[in-house]
């Protein structure tokens, strides 16, 4: 029952201080919301890519044809979009009518029936890397169903017959031997938006977390931890009570990130139920190495000083800072030595639609343990600390 009245007594102060509600609600979800559209963006908002035919020739035509025809009003990750010429392909690149453009050059059709390869022209911008790249892998692509063309051309000259565009152009028309398609699977694009409210939330989990420990230090210091100890309230009871409030502050951040995210970006994290519980996961495992952290320090500024040091450190090797699609293989198993790398997989599989609770049993596991330990070692230093 005291660590009950010392827990709402403490939320109570801490809501009214706006540093503790902006640790736990506006800058996670701030973050989250520059990292969702900056970064997590850049895959789901698509790209724009002209098209001229400058060659004329009916595989030209086809060529373009096709391209153009894969364009969907509102929908799709590359559309295409037909251009007259290249004058007007780089204007509208200039202008950013189009992200990028690909350029059919003359004579493109005629050198394919002579068993040659022209390249293909790709015209971009050097602050739209990400579409020039996507332009130039069109360009590929088109190139190496062309040197199949030109390769089936050089066997007919081979045998005596002379090449021609026509012949070319049946070619084209041919079926491709091997195909490669993507197969949907069940499951789901990750979405930046929930990623990254997941992520940012955890960093900034350890700062609220660690204002529990970072209490006793101003206490003590303030000389108020002696008042409450000579009262009949047992120590232990005033430290689960600061320790409870700074815990369902963390959970309510995650929870309004959470909503947030869902409602305003229409972000998707998974099973709802899943959710919940890998963020109890999450908040215990956090919370108990925040105490840890904290419970090392004898003043408020070297609390803060750790806590900073600690976390950003977390934050880096577990990924925080990077889309899962983008961290390199050692990144990838350095994460899962830290309790935010394990949150943010198992986050990660919700979203995605490719984990249950039961798959992300060995997540739950380890950050349950992990917060088991350094918690109970934390909480045990914070109370010897008080008692002294």
């Amino acid at each position: 029952m005291t660590a009950l009245l010392v827990a709402a007594t403490d939320l109570r102060r801490r809501i009214r201080n706006r540093s503790a509600l902006i640790t736990a609600f506006v800058a996670p979800l701030a973050l989250a919301v520059v990292f969702g559209v900056l970064v997590g963006g850049a895959g789901s908002g698509g790209f724009r890519i002209g098209v001229v035919d400058a060659d004329g020739s009916a595989m030209a035509r086809s060529m373009t044809v096709e391209l153009t025809g894969r364009s969907h009003p509102g929908g799709g990750t590359v559309r295409f979009t037909r251009l007259a010429s290249r004058d007007a392909a780089r204007r509208g690149v200039d202008d950013g009518d189009v992200d990028a453009a690909v350029v059919i050059p003359a004579g493109y059709a005629a050198a394919a029936g002579a068993g040659r390869t022209l390249p293909m022209v790709v015209i971009q911008r050097s602050d739209r890397l990400v579409a020039g790249e996507v332009a130039r892998a069109v360009a590929l692509s088109v190139g190496d169903e062309i040197e199949r063309v030109t390769l089936a051309v050089g066997v007919v000259a081979a045998a005596g017959t002379a090449p021609s565009p026509e012949l070319a152009d049946a070619a084209r028309r041919e079926p491709t031997p091997i195909a490669l398609r993507r197969v949907p699977l069940g499951g789901r694009e990750l979405d930046g938006a929930a990623f990254y409210g997941a992520s940012m939330s955890i960093v900034f989990l350890f700062f609220t977390i660690s204002l529990a420990a970072r209490s006793v230090l101003a206490e003590r210091r303030d000389g108020t931890l002696a008042r409450i100890l000579a009262t009949p309230a047992h120590p232990g009871a005033v430290l689960a009570g600061k320790t409870l409030s700074v815990a369902a502050l963390g959970l309510a951040g995650l929870f309004t990130v959470w909503a947030a995210t869902a409602i305003g970006f229409g972000a998707y994290w998974g099973n709802p139920g899943a959710v919940a519980l890998v963020m109890f996961a999450t908040v215990f495992a956090i919370g108990g190495l925040s105490l840890l952290i904290a419970s090392l320090a004898k003043t408020e500024q070297q609390a803060d000083a750790y806590t900073g040091v600690v976390t950003f450190t977390l934050a880096l090797l577990g990924g925080n800072f990077i889309g899962p699609s983008q961290m390199p293989d050692l990144l990838r198993t350095l994460s899962l030595a830290t309790p935010n790398g394990w949150s943010l997989v198992a986050f990660t599989d919700l979203s995605a639609d490719a984990a249950g609770v039961r798959t992300i049993a060995t997540a739950l596991a380890v950050l349950f343990g992990c917060g088991l330990v350094a918690g109970g070692v934390g909480l045990t230093r914070v109370y010897r600390g008080m008692r002294t």
